[in-house]
């Protein structure tokens, strides 16, 4: 309970020094991001929850700031969760998620950023331990294929157009080469845009580069992405820790 306490207190201290409160609260998602401090992060999902219940409702109140920003909270959250296998309550967040990006959806339908966004959740479903998976991973599929055809340079579509294709297997459609270069051109967009200070989702892509590559036994292009992640944020501990020795056995 303590912990608890002095959790809430240094994100509550995180959040007062920041000028809005979605960049507030993006700092201090960031910030347990790159700590790996997860209880933390659920911490500052409450607080954005109180305030979004608190908002005054209006002509777009269904696509508010911190709604949106919500939603990547709950987005991040339910991928960890489902690394924890905590199945049961990954899908408290998968649904919440789910309603939000609903009801934007339902006013902008061609919205890329929120397609994509359903195409991820529905991946979530399978990771959760769905029994539809072949369903599931068809719609998945299709919304995020929606997703980057109405906007091919949509930052959402190209992460989850390049989740699908790395991680389905090769008779779905999968193709791990194409899922990386997906990956890759999501950097690019990220970083033409000015959009990588005290984003978890820049580190998190430079994370899944760099595994990508390893994987497939490319150790100049692994230690390539590994060595601009650690650039970007040399606190950033896990990449150090669960990849990098990871890079150093491969074969030049």
């Amino acid at each position: 309970m303590e912990r608890k306490k002095y959790i809430l207190i240094v994100i509550l201290l995180l959040i007062g020094m920041g000028s809005n409160a979605q960049s507030k609260y993006d700092k201090a998602i960031y910030d347990c991001y790159v700590k790996g401090d997860m209880i933390g992060w659920q911490q500052i999902i409450k607080l954005a929850e109180r305030d979004v219940v608190a908002e005054r409702s209006g002509q777009f109140s269904y696509k508010s700031p911190l709604k949106t920003s919500l939603i990547n909270y709950y987005y991040g959250v339910s991928g960890w969760l489902i690394s924890q296998k905590e199945n049961k309550q990954v899908m408290e967040y998968i649904k919440m998620g789910e309603a939000l990006i609903e009801k934007i959806l339902d006013h902008e339908p061609d919205n890329a950023t929120f397609i994509a966004y359903k195409a991820a959740f529905k991946g979530f479903r399978i990771g959760a331990g769905s029994f539809k998976v072949v369903y599931l991973g068809v719609q998945s599929l299709n919304l995020a294929k929606k997703a980057y055809s109405n906007d091919p340079m949509n930052v959402r579509a190209l992460i989850e157009m390049g989740n699908v294709l790395y991680y389905s297997p090769s008779f779905a459609g999968g193709d791990k080469k194409k899922g990386i270069d997906f990956y890759e051109q999501a950097v690019k967009e990220l970083e033409n845009s000015g959009s990588t200070v005290n984003n978890w989702q820049y580190l998190s892509l430079l994370s899944s580069i760099t595994n990508a590559y390893c994987e497939s036994g490319q150790k100049n292009e692994a230690l390539k992405a590994y060595l601009k992640a650690n650039s970007v944020e040399p606190r950033f501990l896990w990449i150090k820790e669960n990849l990098y020795p990871k890079i150093l056995q491969l074969r030049d």
